[in-house]
């Protein structure tokens, strides 16, 4: 990747979206992208079309901040955002609204002391599936996406699974679609 964009000693990957090259499949498309620290925002798939071999900034962070999800979202689907200490959120992606590339962003999910957001999935309108979320001992849990209703983004969110000295606390969380 050194090879198309240049970064600095302490950047890293976090995702890799291949932009559609028809103008008609982009219309409407954004890009939600996650923090650490639970801020999320959105911003035009098409402003991100044209990348100088520099790159380009697509979100201020705060210090003590990271990127860790970047998802393509369309009008109408909706965000889910995991914790560690097995706290989820489920709201609708028009609750963010669409800001331009230097942005920081707005709460996307209250994060309580000593937690952070360890996954985020896009889920398409009307679509089923399962949230599946990983500890760090190994163990897992999908629980149907109809079982979490849709919250106004910034609040706590609800139990997804049971945090214990057994489990740990969670490392990951995605949306997986298909049955459910």
């Amino acid at each position: 990747i050194m090879n198309f964009i240049s970064m600095e000693q302490d950047e890293k990957i976090t995702s890799i979206l291949a932009m559609p090259k028809e103008k008609k499949s982009a219309e409407g498309l954004s890009l939600l992208m996650a923090t650490q620290n639970g801020t999320v925002k959105k911003t035009a798939a098409d402003k991100f079309r044209e990348v100088r071999r520099s790159g380009l900034l697509a979100i201020s962070l705060e210090k003590g901040d990271s990127l860790i999800s970047t998802k393509f979202v369309h009008a109408g689907d909706n965000v889910f955002l995991v914790t560690s200490k097995g706290q989820s959120i489920r709201f609708d992606e028009k609750d963010v609204r669409e800001m331009g590339r230097q942005a920081a962003g707005v709460r996307g999910m209250k994060i309580g002391v000593g937690d952070s957001i360890v996954g985020a999935g896009v889920v398409p309108k009307g679509a089923k599936g399962q949230l599946l979320v990983l500890s760090s001992t190994g163990y897992g849990k999908k629980t149907n996406l109809s079982e979490y209703k849709c919250q106004g983004r910034g609040g706590t969110g609800i139990k997804t699974m049971s945090i214990t000295p057994k489990t740990k606390q969670l490392v990951g969380g995605a949306v997986i679609l298909g049955n459910g």
